[in-house]
């Protein structure tokens, strides 16, 4: 059995989108990132919704000033089991480790 292993992704954030009845965080950097076969969707990350209110809230802060301010952000996922369910299909968007 292989280990996950992160990567990073650095880029501008170019959009957030948050809704009103899902606790999943869906994030879009200037940079698609590294494809994990696994997930389906190549371009989008995700603040998951298994990570505490807090934690998801830290994050959400964090990548919110650095599109406000246009700064760089390195996302880290893993290259494999790291994907988020989306409705009835399990394995959809990167789901995001760590944020720099």
């Amino acid at each position: 059995m292989a280990n996950a292993v992160w990567l990073d992704t650095k880029g501008k954030v170019t959009r957030l989108i948050t809704y009103a009845d899902h606790d999943t965080i869906i994030v879009t950097l200037d940079k698609a990132g590294t494809d994990v076969t696994a997930c389906l969707n190549k371009s989008d990350f995700v603040i998951s919704q298994s990570i505490s209110a807090e934690g998801r809230a830290r994050m959400y802060a964090y990548l919110l000033a650095a599109k406000t301010t246009g700064s760089l952000v390195t996302i880290s996922y893993n290259h494999q089991n790291g994907c988020e369910a989306w409705d009835t299909n399990p394995a959809i968007y990167r789901k995001i480790m760590r944020l720099q």
